[in-house]
């Protein structure tokens, strides 16, 4: 994916670069891929010197996957999933050995709604094969660091030290099983040892955005879309709109009309698939360029509210601040020595889960969470017996939030405890209000 590359490090800057208050990327994201997160193994990861890890905290964005919905110009034949590379328990090299499930996707010819689905293996939001790989490396990875060079974690598997957490979507949770098979493969496991996964219900989730947990979520984001920031975006972005949309058979739809909907392109880029064409003029084509730029701007939705929009503390608040404060309680129960408590925590997630705490701890101009990446807060003892926390994300230290008074390579772990308390509501219930 160098070629993906290389475009969102220019054609996508560049299109953001006409509206300056939503930002451009950090240089040092200058080798940011939407397609492949980076995550630091063994080869790029520096120590701090003299200090003692004693937790890890880890938020992995799902892999690969195809889009969220169907869209009546999607014509592409989505023959990515499900294939005999699904092994979904497995450990070791997961998309070399013999499956032990396999599952098919149908398509029901005699249905009157047939048409209403695209072609291929796939159903809506599911985990490509690509996706379970590219988890799965994230695992060996991670192993490289925490068990191989630092020690951190054993070399076989202990239950009792790796706390995991999964939301209720699939393929988080097959990304969370993919991830582990990496960090422990089964020669590392003792016959029938089990790793469980915890999961909140969707009712009750609060990692990520969540209506049933804050009604209000809508109209506190909705002022954004008045400001000079997203209407110079939208005026310099509405062409591409247009064209986007009419080839997606949505142009009369109000609900998609006014988005880019690059979830739309992403699965087509990121593997390798022909870009979507008018069913009307064949000549009429997304071109790559307009790809990347599409999927530059299809989160800024979600993203500018939390960092450009009139009400960017409350938002964050009502939105990451329902889960951060969980960071700090968990990173003082471990130090505590408190036996429910696990130094290895991984939370299998979503985009918007990991750029909701991203919002609250990094400066701005930090990309959106592509497939598979990661953050990892880091918890270390340093030789005063004082406490520090470092937070890694695309493999580079975070740039710390203007207002989060320390660097986040080694922030005092008081200073970066109290900043993520502040946002935790102190009534949820009545801020989320409608």
């Amino acid at each position: 994916m160098h070629i993906l590359r290389v475009s969102l490090a220019s054609v996508a800057f560049l299109s953001l670069q006409a509206v300056a208050q939503i930002g451009e990327y950090d240089p040092i994201y200058n080798d940011y891929d939407y397609c492949q997160g980076i995550t630091s193994d063994s080869k790029t990861y520096k120590p701090i010197p003299g200090a003692t890890l004693k937790k890890v905290q880890l938020f992995m964005r799902h892999g690969d996957r195809v889009p969220s919905m169907v869209f009546p110009g999607d014509d592409a034949n989505y023959n990515l999933c499900g294939d005999v590379a699904e092994n979904h328990y497995s450990g070791d090299d997961l998309l070399s050995r013999t499956p032990t499930v396999q599952s098919k996707i149908m398509d029901p010819q005699d249905s009157p709604y047939h048409n209403r689905m695209w072609k291929g293996n796939c159903d809506i939001g599911q985990l490509t094969n690509r996706g379970k790989q590219q988890t799965y490396n994230v695992g060996k990875n991670i192993r490289s660091i925490y068990v191989d060079m630092l020690k951190f974690l054993p070399k076989f598997l202990n239950t009792d030290l790796i706390y995991v957490r999964n939301t209720y979507s699939v393929r988080t949770r097959e990304s969370a099983e993919h991830m582990l098979n990496g960090l422990y493969p089964s020669t590392f496991r003792v016959p029938g040892s089990v790793i469980e996964l915890n999961a909140f219900p969707e009712a009750v989730e609060n990692i990520v955005l969540s209506r049933n947990l804050c009604p209000a979520l809508p109209s506190i984001f909705k002022p954004f879309v008045s400001t000079p920031t997203f209407l110079n975006f939208f005026k310099s972005n509405y062409a591409l709109m247009a064209k986007t949309n009419n080839i997606l058979g949505i142009a009369n739809n109000p609900q998609y009309n006014n988005s880019l909907n690059g979830d739309f392109i992403i699965s087509r880029l990121c593997n390798n698939m022909p870009l979507p064409c008018s069913r009307t003029n064949s000549t009429d084509c997304i071109t790559p360029a307009e790809a990347t730029k599409a999927i530059a701007g299809s989160w800024v939705m979600s993203y500018g509210p939390m960092r450009w929009g009139p009400q960017t503390e409350k938002v964050k608040r009502v939105s990451g601040g329902m889960f951060v404060g969980t960071i700090p309680k968990n990173i003082h129960a471990t130090l505590k020595g408190d036996p429910s408590s696990r130094p290895f925590e991984f939370y299998s997630v979503h985009d918007q889960s990991i750029d909701q705490i991203m919002a609250i701890i990094a400066a701005p101009n930090s990309p959106w969470p592509g497939y598979s990446a990661t953050l990892a807060l880091e918890t270390f003892e340093l030789a005063d017996k004082s406490y520090v926390v470092r937070a890694i994300y695309e493999g580079k230290t975070v740039k710390a939030h203007p207002d989060l008074q320390c660097s986040l390579e080694a922030c005092p772990l008081d200073i970066f405890a109290a900043f993520l308390e502040s946002y935790v509501p102190s009534d949820a219930q009545a801020e989320c209000n409608v």
